[in-house]
């Protein structure tokens, strides 16, 4: 399984390794590959543990929801059981791409429990960070260990690192076409990415058909068409799913 050298990890040349590490995501070829090859990264930034968990921009009140991680399956089960993801600071924190936690941050307190209850399992100090896919997927990728924040070196650098392989990992996925990159495609015509661009910006059906000289008829026919390919109860509806996933 490629990797970046011990060699350029002991220069401490962060420009090597990242040159190395995106050379070795180019070359996996599946899922399975990108898992093992964020584990060996994890271990060779001094952590134990990496979690990696991907949001999908709509729907909006329940959204399509993936998880890989190698945390003890004890932990997972608790943490589906307590239903600690809506109180999980990680998930609250970073939900904003570009964000970057560290556990041990005054922010956290409100969520807190979760982290205690972790140190039950050996998680006891780590880090998260938040991208988004060119699809408008989040991913936040998380990475812990089973020692102290005294005794864990979160350095600027490993928080560079983190940062760098998030971006890396997604695109991976999206490139092995993995399921949880999948997003929803909606074909559209010309006129109805007009009607769409019209309609996000507040203009009635009246309106576009003046402003692009068709009927009104044939303005309302093309919005119902989009409705049933959002599956959206309303225009209102299509033009924010739209925004969300990269059509506007």
């Amino acid at each position: 399984m490629p990797h970046p050298s011990e060699a350029a990890m002991a220069t401490g040349n962060y420009f090597s390794w990242c040159k190395e590490t995106e050379a070795a995501f180019l070359e996996v070829t599946d899922t399975t590959e990108i898992m093992r090859l964020l584990a060996q990264h994890t271990l060779d930034l001094g952590l134990n543990f990496y979690a990696l968990y991907i949001r999908h921009p709509v729907p909006f009140t329940r959204p399509k929801i993936f998880v890989f991680s190698n945390y003890p399956e004890r932990w997972v089960r608790k943490w589906q059981e307590e239903n600690f993801s809506e109180v999980d600071p990680i998930i609250r924190y970073c939900q904003v791409p570009g964000t970057l936690l560290l556990w041990n941050d005054p922010v956290v307190k409100e969520g807190r429990k979760v982290f205690d209850a972790a140190k039950e399992f050996g998680i006891r100090s780590g880090f998260s960070c938040s991208r988004i896919a060119s699809n408008r997927v989040v991913g936040i990728l998380s990475m812990a260990s089973g020692k102290s924040f005294e005794k864990t070196a979160l350095c600027a650098e490993k928080q560079l690192k983190l940062q760098f392989l998030s971006d890396r990992i997604l695109d991976a996925l999206q490139r092995v076409k993995d399921r949880s990159l999948s997003v929803m495609t909606i074909p559209l015509s010309q006129r109805e990415r007009e009607i769409l661009k019209w309609t996000a910006e507040g203009k009635t059906a009246a309106e576009i058909s003046l402003i692009l000289s068709i009927s009104t008829h044939t303005v309302n026919f093309h919005q119902k068409n989009m409705q049933r390919k959002f599956n959206a109860p309303n225009k209102t509806q299509v033009a924010s799913y739209a925004a969300a996933i990269g059509l506007l």
